[in-house]
This record gives structure tokens, C-alpha cells and sequence, in this order.
């Protein structure tokens, strides 16, 4: 995302006095092989990190054979706790043809850019990856199931989101009920009662990840599961198995890359010292990794106020900012949700320019407690990306 981020600003530094940008090449084979490397020298890394702390690594296919017993390509090993840390798997969808798309861990292998991709699935994977091939050239449409794409999103976001897909230009279909994929990768889908073909070269699957857990045979351990996930207690213990924990998408509690380091280290530690801490999302911001990015912690408008609270939502567009305006990356906005009787931070949404590390700013108010009219009288760096947060709490 960083390289094609990088290329996209590139091509559009002609505003800022640059010249000849516009004809800066994207070669997509080099990216994805640089990819590799970098995914290679880093597994490397946290392996030989493994072996530094005495830790053996263990390679191939497990399975449980009893509720303390795991047998690794017919070798049997027993243990008093497990984690199980297995992530999660692209799945397609059962409709015709379907065998002709591909999922997002293929995509990233792909040695050639398609030059028409179409997306099944409008969630934050889809997204996320239908920007990323836009910003690089490809023709992108999105396809989703639903009446709105991303519906965790705040709604201001997600409008905001949605004029910028327009002028990226990316069509972003709803209601579109999938048919069938054709033999030449067309997509066929119902929309608004009437059958349209949309054409591609390639159709990315973006249509949810269930958990690998079920590869593990979790019934033969009495570990039971809420749909593929292990179900889990506020300690990331089984409910079933009281030797068993697990973290990430194999917990099936949020599929975020964040979420999988925090629980990753709390069922460890749960496992080994006893059940000392819980899990807790209160305050735990995330990322969308759009070009420009998505960073939101706390509450939507729409969850505030449902809470009861005297709720009050202030917007601050980055056309405001002057940081966004030097850099020609004015697109997005911040938006803040309070109480109005305790100025207390109920959430933070922003989509714009390092939005990924901004929205951390807000975070950290919110778990210190931080009033909105407190953080509004802070001084910060002028002119920063990050001051637009400091602003958008005087726009209520």
C-alpha cells in the first residue's frame, strides 16, 4: 500500500511545481517481489527471536487427538496449556464460476497488474484492496451484497469515503446480488431488479475469513466453536477447555491485525501465569488502509446515540488544515463524538492523509481521560497533519 500510496502522490506533484511526474512508471512485479522479500527477512526474524529464547519451532500440520494432546505429522506432543494463534482464510463464495476468482492472499502474488479487477465484496479487505489497484491504474468496480459498503464505518466517513472512491474512479455497486463469474472472468449481477455483466481480467473474492481453526479437529480437545472461531471468555480462555486459549481471527472477536497483537500476548500471558488479565476494546483505535487511510477509535454517532448520552458530533474537513493543503492532500475530515454534559470523548473518525497515525492522538486522549475542550486548548506542532485533531475539537 506504502509503494502504490507513494506512486499515486507522485503522479499528482505537478500541483506542487514538480515536473514530469505524470510520467513516473508503476511496475507491479518489482513491488510484489520486493514484498516477498521484505515478508521473508522478517519471518526469518522472528524466528531466529524464537530460537534466541529457547523456543522450539515445530513445522507442519496439527491437529488435537485429546483435550491435552496434539499430534504434528503423526509426531504426538502433550501440554498442559495451548494458544492457538491458526489466523484465518480468504473463503468464496458458493456461486457459480467462483473458481475463476481469486482471494487477497493470491492477489498479492499476482506477478502482473490486472488491468480490469472487479471486487465481490465492499467490507475493508475489498476496500482496501480496491484502492490500492486504483491508485495504481487499474480500472477498480466493487460489488457489494449490502446497502452501504463498510457499515462499521461512521456514516460521515463512509459518505467521505465514497466521494473519494468516485473521484479515484471507482464504481461501487450496491445491492448487487452476484450471479455467476463467466468463463472470461465477466461478473454477472443482479442490481436494482435488472441483470448487468460487469467486464475483468481478474475477480478478487473479498467475501469475509473464517478462522483456520476448524483444521485443527478443536472436537477432539471438547473445544467448542462459535462459527469457526474458538469460543472464547474475557481472558481468551476456551469455554470448554480450560488448557486452551486463543488470539486473533482463531478468537474471531475482531479481525484486525492490532487485535491479533494485543490478544496474541494476553492469552500467552494467561496461559502462563493464570487468567490476571482481560481483554478489554474499550479504547482501541483501528486502521482502514484506503488511500487515503481510515483511523477511528470509540464509538460512531449512530452507537452514541444509542447509549442515551446527550451526544453532540463535530466535523472538520482536512480542506481546513493547512498541513493537508501544502501537501495538495486536502480530501477527508476528522469527526469527534461527545458527550455534551461531561465534554467526555465518546469517538474519534478520520479519513485523510496519515489518518493510520493520527487517529492515535485521539486514543490516547480518550484513555487519559482527555476532555474535548481540554485537548481544543492544547498546543501542538504547527502546521501538522496531527493538528487537524487538536481543531476538530472546537467544531462541535
Amino acid at each position: 500500500m506504502s509503494t502504490v500510496e507513494l506512486y499515486w502522490r507522485a503522479r499528482n506533484a505537478g500541483r506542487l511545481g514538480l515536473k514530469g511526474t505524470e510520467h513516473i512508471a508503476f511496475d507491479w512485479a518489482a513491488v510484489i517481489e520486493r514484498k516477498d522479500r521484505l515478508v521473508a527477512s522478517w519471518s526469518e526474524g522472528k524466528e531466529r527471536g524464537l530460537e534466541k529464547l529457547g523456543i522450539s519451532v515445530i513445522r507442519g500440520e496439527a491437529k488435537f487427538t485429546g483435550p491435552q494432546e496434539i499430534a504434528v505429522d503423526g509426531k504426538k506432543l502433550s501440554g498442559n496449556k495451548f494458544v492457538i494463534a491458526t489466523g484465518s482464510k480468504p473463503s468464496r463464495p458458493g456461486i457459480p464460476g467462483a473458481e475463476r476468482g481469486i482471494t487477497s492472499d493470491e492477489l498479492i502474488h499476482l506477478k502482473q497488474q490486472p488491468k480490469q479487477l472487479v471486487v465481490i465484496g465492499g467490507g475493508f479487505i475489498g476496500l482496501e484492496f480496491g484502492f490500492a489497484l486504483a491508485r495504481a491504474g487499474s480500472k477498480v468496480t466493487i460489488l457489494q451484497a449490502g446497502s452501504e459498503i463498510a457499515p462499521a464505518l461512521d456514516d460521515d466517513i463512509r459518505k467521505s469515503l465514497l466521494e473519494i472512491a468516485k473521484a479515484a474512479g471507482i464504481e461501487i455497486v450496491t445491492d448487487a446480488k452476484v450471479k455467476r463469474i463467466g468463463d472470461d472472468k465477466s461478473v454477472e449481477a443482479e442490481v436494482a431488479g435488472r441483470s448487468q455483466r460487469f467486464a475483468a481480467d481478474q475477480v478478487l473474492l473479498a467475501t469475509g475469513r473464517p478462522s483456520n481453526a476448524p483444521a485443527l479437529e478443536p472436537q477432539k480437545a471438547d473445544i467448542e466453536l462459535d462459527r469457526s472461531a474458538v469460543k472464547v471468555n474475557e481472558h481468551l480462555q476456551s469455554v470448554s477447555n480450560g488448557n486452551v486459549y486463543a488470539a486473533g481471527d482463531a478468537a474471531g472477536q475482531h479481525q484486525h491485525t492490532p487485535v491479533a497483537w494485543y490478544e496474541g500476548v494476553l492469552a500467552a500471558e494467561n496461559a502462563v501465569k493464570g487468567n490476571h488479565r482481560k481483554v478489554d476494546f474499550t479504547v482501541f483505535p483501528t486502521a482502514v488502509f484506503t488511500i487515503p487511510a481510515i483511523g477511528q477509535v470509540g464509538l460512531t454517532e449512530k452507537q452514541a446515540r444509542a447509549t442515551g448520552a446527550a451526544v453532540k458530533a463535530g466535523r472538520m474537513p482536512f480542506s481546513s488544515n493547512p498541513a493537508a493543503g501544502v501537501r495538495e492532500e486536502a480530501e477527508g475530515l476528522v469527526k469527534i463524538i461527545y458527550d455534551e454534559k461531561s465534554d467526555r470523548l465518546l469517538g474519534v473518525h478520520v479519513i485523510g492523509a496519515e489518518a493510520e497515525d493520527i487517529i492515535q492522538i485521539a486514543s490516547t486522549a480518550i484513555l487519559g481521560g482527555v476532555t474535548r475542550s481540554t485537548l481544543a486548548s492544547a498546543h501542538y506542532v504547527f502546521p501538522t497533519l496531527g493538528g487537524a485533531i487538536f481543531d476538530a475539537m472546537s467544531a462541535g
